[in-house]
């Protein structure tokens, strides 16, 4: 098991950060920050590496229950949501993406691996937001956070079989196997809810010797996607 603290001894890696639309800022924490499900791991990622005091992240359960960051029961929910623009918001990740959708008003964050997707987590962080937010999804924004890449995400016919996967979002491999390419398909389910400023991270959690893969590397470190205001 990690240690309560990150190994400082390790060579220092540039924190994977990003800006979106509503003054929104986006980090993603390295395999040299540590395992952020351990508190001294994330304290240090969140206040040494990009300043924040504290996050409220989901204790998440492969679900799509979106839940208010006020709400104490975070631990059957794998997603956030608030209208408090000083809180920051996050989800854990080894391979499964973040989405991140923001109004002007409030911003909601979800674990979206295939069976959130599947089930359509997508559709609860839109509701969530429709639930607070003044604005139309047209005003909306969204950022789709690291994730394993299509190339690099083999699947079985029990996932094939769990929702109609768009098309191009799939490609054959044997038998009954297919590459299925999740940040298209959340792009293309954020646009079916009238989300259409979508940004992607553009970085594979598989190909990307910063950050720890669970399917090419097994079980051990997990990474957080975070966002708050400027």
């Amino acid at each position: 098991m990690p240690s309560d603290s990150p190994d400082h001894d390790q060579i220092p890696v540039k924190p994977l950060r990003w800006t979106f639309g509503h003054r929104l800022l986006a980090a993603y924490s390295t395999a040299a920050d540590g395992d952020m499900r351990h508190t001294g791991h994330r304290r240090a990622f969140l206040r040494k590496t990009i300043g924040l005091r504290t996050c409220v992240v989901p204790k998440q359960i492969h679900g799509v229950r979106v839940a208010d960051a006020r709400d104490t029961r975070l631990g059957d929910a794998d997603g956030v949501v608030t209208g408090d623009p000083r809180l920051a918001i996050g989800v854990y990740g080894a391979d499964c993406p973040g989405v991140i959708v923001a109004a002007p008003d409030c911003m909601a964050i979800g674990h979206c691996g295939w069976r959130g997707t599947a089930g359509g987590m997508v559709h609860h962080l839109v509701e969530s937001l429709v639930g607070k937010s003044q604005h139309p999804p047209s005003a909306w924004c969204a950022f789709i956070g690291p994730g394993i890449s299509g190339p690099r995400y083999e699947v079985d016919a029990p996932v094939l079989s769990a929702r109609a996967w768009p098309e191009h979002a799939l490609t054959p491999s044997v038998e009954g196997r297919a590459f299925l390419d999740l940040t298209e398909v959340l792009a293309e389910d954020l646009a079916r809810a009238g989300v259409f400023k979508i940004q992607r991270a553009g970085v594979c959690t598989a190909g990307d010797e910063r950050l720890h893969s669970y399917r090419h590397q097994g079980s051990g470190i997990v990474q957080m996607l975070v966002t708050w205001r400027t």
